[in-house]
């Protein structure tokens, strides 16, 4: 497999061969293939700027914040993302357009699991919080909110993640063969907190106001009723 970044040694280094790597492979020069070596690409500009580019760092432990993001910032995120998607992995080619840009992804976090989101979850995430609008960050599975007593409202669509397992093989104390190690992806699905019932308004509806009835007036129209009853009654006999 070709290493497409073995000989950068800084930031501009990175960007430069990536920016060279891009007009060379884009499917609409190189063809369908593109697609499959620019995601591997992508793949490699993850490792090495996390490598290199000391300054680029995710979180690692939980950090129950949300990153500051101007206007400004998350218009010109937007705009990037509509790049993004004329890739075949948008999520590799956002990233790839953020870190070019000075830009970082929001705090992706699970606050009921006390976990923040890693890898490429991050970007499709990420890409889901552009996509429909979301102020909060916060994701958790349809089983996590309802041991929280909240649930998701109906008609909403989760979001797929996977999860990296790795597992290794038995020992054999009669091979000689180093042990191996099998991965293997576990998917699941989350949903952002602006997705549940605790999102909506719970303010009570007003309460519409009730005119109270005045027994001392409803008795006095109802002497002046009978009075006018008795007195018609009595010309009706005369």
């Amino acid at each position: 497999m070709t290493n497409y970044f073995q000989n950068c040694k800084s930031s501009e280094d990175l960007k430069a061969t990536y920016k060279q790597l891009v007009k060379k492979y884009h499917p609409d020069i190189y063809g369908v293939k593109g697609n499959e070596i620019l995601k591997e690409i992508h793949n490699q500009l993850e490792k090495a700027v996390k490598n290199i580019d000391v300054n680029y760092k995710a979180f690692s432990n939980y950090v129950d914040v949300d990153l500051n993001e101007t206007p400004e910032e998350l218009a010109q995120k937007l705009e990037l993302l509509k790049e993004a998607k004329k890739h075949a992995f948008p999520e590799g080619a956002l990233f790839a357009l953020y870190w070019e840009n000075g830009l970082k992804p929001a705090n992706h976090r699970n606050p009921l699991t006390k976990h923040n989101f890693s890898g490429w979850n991050i970007w499709t995430l990420e890409i889901k919080r552009l996509e429909n609008g979301y102020t909060s960050c916060l994701w958790s599975t349809f089983a996590q909110y309802k041991t929280a007593k909240n649930s998701v409202k109906k008609g909403e669509k989760s979001t797929y993640l996977t999860v990296a397992i790795f597992s290794k093989q038995k020992e054999d104390d009669e091979s000689d063969e180093p042990q191996k190690t099998k991965v293997y992806y576990k998917g699941y699905s989350v949903f952002n907190s602006e997705q549940t019932r605790a999102s909506e308004s719970d303010e009570p509806a007003a309460i519409p106001e009730v005119k109270q009835i005045s027994m001392k007036k409803t008795t006095k129209d109802y002497e002046q009723k009978t009075l006018n009853l008795w007195q018609e009654k009595y010309q009706t006999i005369a």
